[in-house]
Order: structure tokens, then sequence, then C-alpha cells
């Protein structure tokens, strides 16, 4: 049976309840090295307690989160709520604030704590706005929770991108946004974003991949940088080496100009070669492979906006053209959408994005994001995303 909470007054029991779940946007930080994208998705309830007595509200059941990059949105009947977190995984168990922007309780702020479940995650707070609870239970009075999740069936761990940016000659903290909103827009994928800061030149050694296993928690890499005089052979080989060995990557524009090594091993991995590229005008594109899934819903003739045309040398025998833009200046059709195997890795590349303006355009975001699926083999041949992989 429910009971309402003798010392919250006016609150009811389903304002509390939404002041629960919606307390749910967080990621855990027990001592495990758990990563927020772990519990990024969407999310259900498998249990509630509250002041020691098990909830069960149909409203409730029905009501889903949506986690990812920090924020979460939550939805349970005509209520939403949206809010942001702060999480000290230095603690045992780990502490959570939540603060709510947009809802019925807009600068309030939960204390909780919160650890991983075998499938899920619970949550321990004390609704009343008392002290941070110390332990799972939700007996310590009748405004105490403890509430505990699983994700929704049906729905999929988010892909766990990389974005790796900056260097030369582009806006890449504009680019950045773009290309990581534009896609999870489309996508069920969450980011880390690498871009030292001050690094505009074409030299510089990228922090992230001064540890050989860089690459091990993600499940893609986009790598939209520009740093053509990085040539150090041992450099090259630590940035190509979980590529080669499986992990998949995106490729964009100017990093096909990038560590010039003594060796072709970075335009093996891009899958093209190019050191040039022409005066900056629009182009058409043409699909030439309208029946990959990579390129179903790309228009079959398609003009760009003032852009930047790569000259292609050479096509690597492991890659696939998928589309060209035709040059006034070489005369010829020049590749610039592709897809690559390198080694164990499948990589899509493309020499489009230049200008801000053309990696904002929908074909450009939609055709990037059937690529980077593509790569981590997450696109079905219909060109659509496989199940639980799209927008959740």
């Amino acid at each position: 049976m429910r009971r309402e909470p003798a010392s919250l007054g006016a609150v009811s029991m389903k304002q509390l309840l939404s002041a629960i779940l919606v307390a749910l946007a967080l990621r855990p930080g027990v001592s495990l090295a758990i990563e927020s994208s772990d519990l990024a998705g969407t999310w259900v309830h498998t249990r509630i307690e509250v002041g020691g007595n098990a909830v069960d509200d149909d409203s409730v059941n029905s009501a889903e989160f949506e986690i990812g990059n920090g924020k979460y949105t939550f939805r349970m009947g005509d209520n939403t709520a949206r809010g942001t977190l702060k999480l000290d995984t230095s603690k045992t168990p780990a502490q959570i604030d939540l603060t709510e922007v947009e809802g019925r309780n807009v600068g309030r702020t939960l204390v909780g704590i919160v650890e991983t479940t075998a499938d899920g995650w619970r949550l321990a707070a004390d609704m009343a706005g008392g002290s941070r609870p110390d332990k799972f239970a939700s007996d310590g009075g009748d405004s105490h929770v403890l509430a505990t999740y699983k994700r929704k069936p049906g729905t999929a761990r988010p892909l766990r991108g990389l974005l790796i940016s900056g260097g030369c000659c582009h806006d890449y903290p504009g680019q950045s946004t773009i290309l990581t909103e534009g896609i999870s827009k489309r996508a069920n994928i969450t980011w880390d974003i690498v871009m030292d800061p001050g690094q505009t030149g074409t030299k510089h050694k990228v922090s992230v991949y001064k540890t050989e296993d860089w690459a091990k928690k993600y499940d893609v890499v986009l790598h939209n940088e520009c740093f053509a005089d990085e040539k150090e052979l041992d450099w090259l080989e630590r940035i190509v080496k979980p590529h080669r060995d499986g992990v998949p990557a995106v490729v964009i524009h100017c990093a096909m100009h990038c560590y010039r090594a003594p060796t072709n091993d970075w335009f093996r991995f891009v899958g093209v070669t190019s050191h040039r590229h022409g005066s900056h005008f629009d182009y058409a594109m043409t699909n030439v492979a309208p029946a990959h899934p990579v390129m179903i819903g790309f228009p079959a003739n398609w003009r760009t906006p003032k852009e930047e045309l790569y000259n292609i040398e050479k096509v690597e025998p492991t890659a696939t053209p998928l589309a060209t833009g035709w040059s006034h200046e070489t005369k010829r059709a020049e590749v610039n959408v592709w897809v690559n195997q390198f080694g164990k890795g499948r990589v899509f590349g493309t020499t489009i994005g230049h200008y801000n303006h053309t990696l904002q355009d929908p074909a450009v975001l939609d055709l990037l994001t059937r690529g980077l699926l593509w790569s981590a083999g997450k696109l079905q041949e219909n060109g659509k995303p496989a199940v639980g992989y799209g927008v959740q």
C-alpha cells in the first residue's frame, strides 16, 4: 500500500515521484572506471521505495529518461523536466548534485548518492532537502527515497565517440559544436572532444595521443584536425595503430592533409592521398554509389556552397569512392566521399568541410551520420541506423 510522506505537507506523491525520477539524470561514479557514456541513453525504473515502502504508480511506470552529454530530459505524462548535474567520483559512494533548469522546480538542487547495479544504477536521496544519504536505503524517514533503474527495452547503449579537433586554417571550435550536436540529433551517440587550447598551427602533438591506448574506450573516432607538419614516424604509428587494430574512424577535410611522414601510413589509413586543393568555389557533386548504405538518401546530384575541393592524387585499393566533385581547375571529377578498410578498421572519409556553412547543411550532416554509423557497424543496408542507434 502506498502512503503520502507525512513530512512533505502539500507535496503530492506524484510530485515527489517526479522529483525522484528527474534525479536519475546522472552518471555513476563508484570505484570502478565508469564513464558517463555507459549510462547515457533511455532509462526506466525497476523499483522505487519511499520511507521504506515500495511505490507502484502507472504514471511512474511509463516515465522515461533520456540521458547524454551531461544533461537529461525526464518525461512522465505531461510533465517534462531538464537539468544539469555535478558528480564527485572521488567519494565512495559517488555523490551527485542535480539542478533542474526547466520544469516545475527550476533552480532546485537535489543531492544524493549513486552506484551501478548489474543492469543499470540506483540512487538514494532525501527529497525534503536534508543531508546527503550515506547508504542505499529508504528507511531513514518519510522523504528518503531509493530508486533503481534499467535501460529501456529496445534501446541501446549510445556509441562512445571521440572528436579530435584543432590546428591550422579552420574554425575548429565552431565545427566541433556543429559536428557533435548535429550528429547527436541524428544518431545515438555521446561525445568527448579533444581540442588542445591555443593550437592553430600545422605542428602539434595532440594531447590524447600521448597515451598508447588512447582510443580504447571509444566506439568511433572522428578526426577533424589539421597538423600537416607533425611527421615523426613513431608518433604517426601511435595514431594509426588503434584504427589498424579495429577502432572505426571518420576523417574530414584537412585530416587528409595531416601527418605527412616519410611513410604513406596516414594516407593508407584515410584512404586517399592529397597534397593540395584548388581555389574556393561551389561545385557539383555526383553520387557515384547510390546503392551504398552511406549514400542512400543523398541526392544523385548536389551542389555545395562555397567550398574547398581537394585534388586527389591516389585512391587506395582498399577504398571505394562514393561521390565526386567536379573541378573546373583540374577538369576532372575529384573523389570527395569514400569508405576505406584499414586493417581491421572501417574508415569513412570526405574532403567536404572547409566552411562551417557546409557542415551545417542537413544533407551533409545526414551524410556524415550515415558514414559514422557505417564505420561503427551500426548502419543497415537500407541506409537507416541499426535498431537502437537512431535518435531515441
